[in-house]
């Protein structure tokens, strides 16, 4: 997409906004007569506008015959007076400060997007086609298989595992390979690129973990992909990665009511798994503490403002790093956490009583396609059969799922550690979420729990190691994360007692990690795709921190995918959003007004 962008702003010139390339900047036409500004706009093949005034009717009628696509318009002032033209949607922004060009330029990207055709299958017709089979058995297409099975379908899940709790940690992805820790937050799934306008390039996928980065591979031995995918998020610019944002956290926001409809509807799952409600935010740089505050207000995620005097009055545990300078201060925000082993368990218990079926160590090696690129089956030890959909969430684990669509190459793994402490002395009452900007493991969440004999303790998660396409973290980057954590231990917990062996081998170790499925935008993936047999191929992941958080959004995703619906995430999450707004490739014009994401 082609953005001719006529607002003057010194500002431009020392921002991010220009270096993509697909904005071209001329003030001098934001006073300059329609007839110029039309000829730039079909020079350049622009289907965006962004100006201080208004243009004229017959320049749009001109614009809008000679660029094909989808248009934007945005403008600071003037009337509409219809008909703008076909296939021109205008908005209006607040003057010529950076932030109004940011809020403009991710508008029109965001139109662009939702106006990119998802292609759907219509709604089911008949009894053959309520049947579903799910690929992977982690958290999101466990939570999509209560929706799947609540709404009638008839469901088979598939998982390269053994049964969760049957064999060691390093056997199992993310979801039971990982420890049984789980946050919702609204900002849980984030954007990591640059925001700051004038920021410069992230380099933690070029700096190595022990160095203050993110990179867990030696950089000598990443492959052609993995470079392209680090080049690929290093091109994000600040505005674009503020709308992802704004996105991400639309969908959490849709999440959040759709837990909160599971835990009424089915209190069942939620029973026994050391569920508890209340984030306590808390930070050890008195700028991040308030640079937080600012953007968790913004969202309306605030329920209470501390000092580090009331984090000391209000939570025991914490009172000595809040009074000796450890903590500035936090913010109880809405969420909740669970252990999420204890909560899969029971989801798999409820879900069999209720006939679906479990195949463990069952891999899907292949996805066959004909010479149109038509899915026409899969190989797998268990048969799938032809009436089935099938929903794909494959974590790190699956590439060849992934080949022939436009997710494949797109999941790249990030790991993260984890250890646990006893909870039995300072009885903590609030998970927590541990900002320590500048250190090696800056972001730390610490879940209450318990173990499998009772024992209260802390899960305590943190780090960030891409591994890339590869599932292997280097020892170096490991070391640096586990002692990471243990620093954070030590500064937050100094008066920890010792935490007992558990009678469960999987409750007894010092640190272990999982591999999460990152994309390079920071934005999940959803693609859909019509089999031979008229039935639809879902895949979804990507979701790098937050698919526990947004299952239930991906789990209604799946189910407007199933009945011809449409879903703000097929358009948000769709694989190619940053690639086709990045080319000249424009979507057509569509037939019916188009939804709006949150946030318009």
């Amino acid at each position: 997409m082609k953005i001719l962008l006529t607002i003057a702003n010194a500002g431009l010139e020392t921002s991010d906004f220009l270096r993509s390339g697909n904005i071209v900047y001329d003030p001098s036409l934001d006073t300059a007569p329609d007839e110029q500004v039309t000829d730039a706009l079909v020079l350049h093949g622009a289907t965006g506008l962004i100006t201080s005034w208004r243009p004229g009717a017959e320049m749009l009628r001109r614009w809008s015959q000679d660029v094909a696509g989808v248009k934007c318009l945005s403008y600071a002032a003037g009337c509409a007076y219809p008909p703008a033209g076909a296939g021109i949607v205008e908005f209006r922004h607040d003057g010529s400060s950076l932030e109004a060009i940011a809020t403009a330029l991710g508008r029109c990207e965001r139109h662009v997007a939702l106006a990119r055709p998802v292609q759907q299958l219509p709604a089911p017709d008949g009894a053959g086609s309520r049947e579903v089979v799910l690929i992977g058995a982690g958290i999101v297409n466990l939570i999509t298989a209560v929706c799947l099975t609540e709404d009638g379908f008839r469901v088979t899940v598939l998982d390269r595992s053994p049964a969760p709790g049957t064999a060691p940690w390093r056997a199992y992805g993310c979801s039971h390979g990982g420890d049984d820790a789980r946050m919702f937050t609204f900002t849980e799934m984030d954007d990591y690129h640059n925001q700051d306008f004038h920021g410069a390039v992230p380099d933690l996928f070029r700096r190595p973990v022990e160095l203050g980065g993110w990179l867990a591979r030696d950089p000598r031995s990443l492959s052609a992909e993995e470079r392209s995918w680090i080049e690929e998020f290093e091109r994000v610019p600040s505005w674009l990665a503020r709308t992802y944002n704004e996105d991400i956290f639309s969908l959490s926001a849709e999440a959040a009511g759709e837990w909160e409809h599971l835990r009424r509807r089915r209190p069942e799952l939620f029973e026994g798994v050391v569920l508890a409600d209340g984030i306590l935010r808390v930070y050890s740089d008195p700028d991040h503490f308030e640079a937080a505050l600012a953007r968790h207000r913004a969202i309306g995620a605030v329920l209470r403002e501390q000092t580090a005097t009331e984090l000391a009055r209000d939570h025991p545990a914490l009172a000595r790093p809040a009074r000796d300078g450890t903590l500035a201060g936090g913010l109880l925000v809405p969420g909740f956490t669970l252990n999420v082993h204890k909560f899969t368990g029971r989801i798999i218990d409820w879900l069999e009583r209720r006939g679906v079926r479990f195949h463990w160590d069952t891999e899907v090696t292949r996805v066959r396609r004909d010479a149109a690129g038509t899915v026409t089956g899969f190989d797998c030890p268990v048969p799938l059969p032809g009436t089935a959909h099938v929903v794909a969430s494959p974590g790190v684990y699956g590439p060849e799922l992934l080949r022939g669509t436009p997710c494949e190459g797109k999941i790249h793994g990030v790991l993260g550690g984890w250890t646990r402490i006893s909870n039995r002395a300072g009885r903590l009452g609030n998970s927590l979420k541990v900002g320590r900007r500048g250190h090696v493991t800056e972001d730390a969440n610490v879940t209450v729990g318990r173990d499998a004999d009772g024992q209260e303790i802390l899960i305590v998660g943190s780090g960030y190691g891409y591994t890339g396409a590869a599932t292997e973290p280097d020892e170096r980057a490991l070391t640096a994360i586990r002692l990471g954590i243990l620093d954070t231990i030590e500064r937050l917990f100094p008066d920890r007692a010792g935490l007992g062996a558990s009678s469960a081998a999987g409750d007894n170790y010092a640190f272990k990690y999982c591999i999460r499925p990152w994309t390079a935008t920071s934005l999940g993936l959803y693609h859909a795709e019509v089999t031979s047999g008229a039935r639809l191929f879902v895949i979804n992941g990507g979701h790098n921190t937050g698919g526990f958080a947004q299952a239930p959004a991906v789990a209604r995703a799946v189910l407007a995918s199933l009945s011809g619906a449409p879903h703000p995430m097929h358009a948000l999450y769709h694989p190619e959003r940053f690639s086709a707004f990045m080319t000249d490739k424009e979507p057509p014009v569509p037939a019916v007004p188009l939804p709006l994401a949150a946030g318009n």
